[in-house]
């Protein structure tokens, strides 16, 4: 996708900045030392041809090295990596070690942009040599910030974040403000690269405010950029355009083309994810006005190829066609692998044409083909199906996605290289789409379950990289048969484009519902979120988006049942139904009548349950000592945890906590002895590669994150794992993708429920709500029903705590059954 393209090559090349002088020490002369400092100014604020006057004029009045790396370093910054290489090349080595360490960190990082990595290393490596001996802080630190960007640009995230927090800590320790806010923006960069948004923004946002206060225009709209990626990976387009466009303005302004086109490009890309294509066709056009400008072919065929999808999306087929052959010329110029791409489009506007022979025989010619990247076969197998549909070969059509599912589910997951992920897990929630659409408009409503509860496992095996097949045997009588046996009703959600569906499971029938597309249902989700999130009432508001939600996802459920277990899917991963009004008395919570548990997929309920064999005791680890700044001290962690020990007899409980709690002692606690098993600590929810997901516990040995790879790999047989931190439940709107992160890693280890949070409550209020929670599991209540029981103790409590942001974030999410 050019998008993905376009994000990460523009965050990498950010703000890999170096120090220059703070605008109070430069002198209005025309010494040399004078000129230097203004060049070194100009430079910092991204007027880079102004900054490029200046050290020439410097450098004919002084033909020294220290002119001559400003002249790199400036031509660095603009990305003329072979004009800097030029100027480092030439003449004698410097005179002093300080200039031959910045010769070789300066060659450093002009390799760095021309994927040079290994003779990067080499010089960067050499520039720490020679800088060793001086003993300067701000050298050494210029130099962590480029091996920093090596680190990143070679995936050696790790790395790269102790680097970067090193060169943090020496910008700080010696008190220059403009290497800090480079040192926290390149900070930002590796937790975009890392797919970790939310800690990405923490790091992003604080630059920009750093460099709003030095006046730096170009740092400032890179920053923004780079939070307008993440905002848009994150599914908040409306920050994200914000952010985009303050980056191309920026730009804009600073007479920068070169970076303008990149954030324009980018914002058409937004516009087409969220379906205004003729404002995408505006923005994108734009964008490859300049890219022909400045003659960048890579840009140029992005963006031709996002024109070409706009237009056919817009039926505007002769644009489309002009777009996607210019696209295609330009890739196989460049030798790109990503030539199936257009030749799909070609399909897709020859089917647009109702040109369907043609059409079909261009879908045939891709399948035929051999390819390392499974997107465009899987698109193709797609559209032959779609095209059947049109000719009304219904037969046929399902034969074709049939086939298409026994390809997908034949292809093992890690088959799938990084570069292809991402675009091959949007076709398959495209594909699988279509497929339960076309079903349910056959009148299929049930063998559109079976595929949409099958489509769950297999995205979520994508995403795990998981090499095991996650598809169940899904049968309406068996699940009718789980409802009848755990006295629930089960609610199905499918959200979708077009029309989306619910699908209702009693002990006596499956009803299929039509619900409104997911753009409706997602804005009306975000509305509710942010109204609870601002610590509103809906009880005591006539706020129209609860009721409206009560209505489409509650209303055509009529059975008796007082138990529901939901499987939601994409925005409704971040609702808890329990806050919505009851659609049979508006006046209370759903909680006041159902109690509400969570399922990845009905698929994961059906499984055999395993007995366990754990002793009816608690491990309970948290409060730890704080190991990152951006995950500090959490005040009630501690209360927390001497509130639930007080439920156990001494020898019925294992505490860890404070600078104890670190994540190897989860494994030396040995946590397959316990049936119950609470943490209280941050968590970090990686969306784009769930099992790097974490709970952030104290520091022991350079580690402090017990990553949900490491959480899969500890057998459990707990009935309950409680996850009391920030962002802990980690989910994702991938469609199918249901829970990731944390949580499902648990489940995955053996665990039978897990308790985890849609967002942050650091208060008393989760201290109290967990220890009736855990009063109640010791007297045996079920966990379902003793979380309904400690919530509905804040509800009717007469203070603050009765609003749904103190009690809704905390889930059941339910793994082999109730």
């Amino acid at each position: 996708m050019a998008t993905e393209a376009s994000g990460h090559r523009a965050a990498i090349a950010a703000l890999l900045i170096g120090h220059v002088c703070i605008l109070g020490n430069c002198r209005r002369s025309d010494s040399p030392d004078a000129i230097q400092q203004r060049a070194r100014f100009l430079l910092r604020q991204g007027s880079l041809k102004e900054a490029l006057v200046a050290a020439d004029a410097g450098f004919r009045r002084e033909p020294s090295w220290r002119f001559r790396l400003l002249k790199a370093e400036i031509l660095i910054s603009s990305g003329k990596a072979p004009e800097a290489m030029e100027i480092l090349r030439g003449g004698e080595l410097p005179a002093t070690p300080d200039l031959q360490a910045r010769l070789m960190m300066h060659r450093g990082m002009a390799k760095i942009l021309q994927s040079d990595y290994a003779g990067a290393g080499d010089d960067l490596d050499r520039a720490r040599q020679l800088a060793q001996p001086l003993h300067d802080a701000l050298l050494d630190a210029e130099i962590d910030l480029r091996l920093g960007g090596l680190q990143i640009r070679k995936s050696d995230l790790t790395s790269a974040e102790a680097t970067l927090r090193r060169a943090l800590g020496t910008a700080t320790s010696v008190g220059d403000p403009y290497l800090e806010a480079a040192a926290t923006g390149n900070l930002g960069v590796m937790f975009l690269n890392s797919f970790r948004y939310d800690e990405a923004i923490y790091w992003l946002d604080r630059a920009r405010e750093a460099f709003i206060q030095l006046g730096s225009v170009s740092s400032i709209a890179r920053a923004s950029g780079n939070l307008g990626w993440c905002y848009y990976q994150l599914g908040d387009y409306d920050k994200a355009l914000a952010h985009l466009r303050e980056a191309k303005e920026g730009f804009e302004k600073l007479g920068n083309r070169y970076e303008q086109q990149i954030w324009l490009g980018n914002i058409g890309s937004v516009m087409i994810d969220r379906g205004d294509f003729n404002a995408a066709l505006e923005q994108t056009e734009q964008a490859l006005r300049i890219a022909r400008e400045v003659k960048d072919q890579y840009w140029m065929a992005a963006w031709l190829d996002n024109l070409a999808l706009a237009s056919i999306r817009l039926g505007r087929y002769d644009a489309a066609e002009i777009y996607n052959r210019q696209a295609l010329d330009l890739k196989q110029n460049l030798g790109s692998r990503s030539v199936s791409y257009p030749r799909v489009n070609e399909a897709l506007i020859a089917a647009g044409r109702g040109q369907f022979a043609p059409a079909e025989r261009l879908y045939r010619a891709i399948l035929a083909e051999p390819s390392d990247d499974p997107t465009p076969v899987l698109e193709a197998e797609s559209g032959l199906a779609e095209l059947l549909v049109q000719l009304k070969q219904y037969d046929r059509a399902d034969g074709q996605f049939r086939a298409a599912i026994a390809l997908v589910e034949g292809r093992r997951s890690n088959l799938t290289r990084d570069e292809y992920k991402l675009s091959y897990l949007s076709s398959l929630i495209d594909f699988y789409q279509r497929y339960v659409d076309f079903l349910v408009s056959q009148g299929n409503s049930e063998r559109a379950l079976e595929v949409a509860e099958s489509s769950r496992a297999r995205v979520l095996d994508e995403r795990l990289h998981s090499t095991e097949s996650a598809r169940r045997s899904i049968t309406t009588a068996g699940l009718k048969q789980f409802a009848r046996a755990s006295h629930s009703t089960l609610l199905s959600y499918w959200l979708a484009p077009t029309r989306s569906f619910l699908w209702v499971v009693t002990p006596d029938e499956v009803q299929l519902h039509v619900l409104p597309p997911e753009k409706e249902i997602g804005g009306l989700v975000e509305a509710y979120r942010t109204f609870i999130e601002n610590l509103r009432d809906p009880l005591d508001s006539e706020f129209p988006a609860g009721k409206k939600l009560s209505e489409i996802l509650l209303g055509p459920v009529k059975a008796s049942q007082t138990r529901i277990i939901v499987v939601p899917d994409r925005a409704l991963h971040s609702l808890n139904l329990e806050t919505l009004p009851d659609p049979q008395n508006s006046a209370h919570y759903l909680i006041d009548r159902v109690t509400v548990a969570v399922a990845p997929s009905l698929g994961v309920l059906l499984q055999a349950r395993k007995l366990s064999n754990a002793t009816r005791s608690l491990l309970l680890i948290g409060d730890p000592e704080p190991a990152v700044e951006e995950y500090p001290k959490l005040i009630y962690a501690g209360r927390e945890i001497n509130l639930i020990a007080r439920s156990f007899a001494p020898d019925r409980r294992l505490v860890i906590e404070g600078p104890q709690a670190y994540p190897a002692a989860y494994r030396a606690a040995a946590p397959s002895r316990f049936s119950w098993i609470h943490f209280a600590a941050h968590a970090s929810a990686n969306r784009e590669s769930p099992l790097d997901s974490a709970l952030i516990l104290s520091r022991h040995d350079a580690g402090y994150a017990l990553s949900a790879r490491e959480v899969m790999e500890v057998a459990l047989n707990a009935d309950l794992v409680t996850l009391s931190a920030c962002r802990s439940a980690g989910s994702k709107t991938y469609s199918g993708e249901g829970l990731v992160g944390l949580s499902w890693a648990f489940l995955r280890a053996g665990a039978k429920n897990v308790v985890a949070g849609l967002w942050d409550v650091t208060d008393m209020s989760t201290a109290n709500l967990m220890a009736d929670f855990y009063e109640q599991l010791t007297k045996n209540v079920a966990p379902a029903e003793a979380l309904r029981a400690a919530k509905l103790r804040l509800i009717q409590s007469q203070g603050p705590y009765r609003k749904p942001f103190y009690w809704g974030p905390f889930q059941l999410y339910a793994g082999t059954g109730l």
